[in-house]
């Protein structure tokens, strides 16, 4: 393996450990909706929010204020935030093992197979947060009419996005272990 590559390898590692760091504190996220929710006026808080947008040509009444569900918004953003950042993590410590195996040049061992399993279990589990961050921020779409463009802004159409993203590393997942089926067939033969 040439040096530079090495060192880029080397370096990513660093920076997806470093990531995984702030992931951890991350979990104080889901918190934070909680803390929301235990003070009343939901609606008001997502409405303040400098993450919130609103539709211009939308005005929003007093009674869809008052009606706007405030705890299904908040369990729903609380779980599916707390499911996001742990997958977020799982996936992060499977690419560093997968990172670590290409510099010491192990392309081929089984703890790349059970890496790249995690890699499609975590993603499993981004794809049922995204399920519970796409209904919470449906819910300030219809009832307060804006959009999340903060954190945690998950649409319908990231969660599909979150399925392809998920096949697409199953079907990586079955070939490489296909690959390593063969490999050792190779070397029995040889």
């Amino acid at each position: 393996m040439p040096k530079w590559v090495k060192f880029f390898t080397n370096l990513m590692i660093v920076i997806v450990q470093i990531s995984i760091l702030f992931a951890y504190v991350g979990f104080l996220w889901p918190l934070g909706y909680l803390y929301e929710g235990y003070h009343g006026d939901v609606a008001q808080a997502v409405l303040d929010s400098d993450d919130f947008l609103r539709y211009s040509a939308h005005h929003l009444t007093a009674g869809a204020m008052a009606s706007f569900p405030g705890w299904p918004y908040v369990l729903l953003m609380a779980v599916g935030s707390a499911i996001w950042i742990g997958a977020s993590i799982m996936f992060a410590k499977a690419m560093v093992k997968l990172l670590n195996n290409v510099v010491e040049e192990d392309y081929f061992s089984q703890n790349n197979i059970a890496a790249v399993k995690r890699l499609v279990v975590a993603q499993c589990y981004v794809v049922i947060g995204d399920f519970f961050l796409a209904g919470g921020n449906q819910l300030t779409s219809s009832w307060l009419r804006g959009y999340n463009n903060g954190a945690f802004s998950q649409t319908w159409t990231d969660t599909i996005d979150a399925i392809g993203l998920l096949i697409v590393l199953k079907v990586i997942s079955v070939i490489y272990e296909r690959a390593m089926t063969m490999k050792a067939e190779n070397d029995l033969t040889v």
